[in-house]
């Protein structure tokens, strides 16, 4: 067995983990931010969701989506930053939270 090694701490409520290009990514729900953590301890702030981030996912083109709680939204990172992929709020009565997003570029929330 192994010594367990802290790499990241000062975190509020994470959520959404996902592996993705040999990183953890994960929403810090009421950080409010969505990181990327390498193995190597570094760490790297990925977007800030002022409405709660959760679920991520990845577009076919490598584009990130993340489910904004309670908005009810998904949004898309574009090279120019945040937008709204899908407004779920007519939808959905209540919080948005976790999302898979499969090959096709289809976005499960749940």
């Amino acid at each position: 067995m192994t010594d367990t090694k802290i790499l990241m701490d000062g975190l509020c409520f994470n959520e959404g983990p996902r592996w993705h290009d040999g990183r953890l990514w994960f929403s810090d729900m009421h950080g409010p931010k969505v990181y990327a953590l390498g193995l190597d301890g570094k760490s790297e702030v990925i977007a800030e969701v002022e409405n709660s981030p959760s679920g991520l996912g990845w577009l076919p083109d490598g584009r990130l989506l993340i489910v904004s709680m309670r908005d009810r939204k998904i949004l898309r990172m574009d090279p120019d930053g945040l937008s709204v992929h899908a407004d779920l709020s007519g939808l959905a009565s209540f919080h948005c939270n976790d999302m898979v997003v499969d090959a096709k570029g289809r976005a499960y929330v749940g």
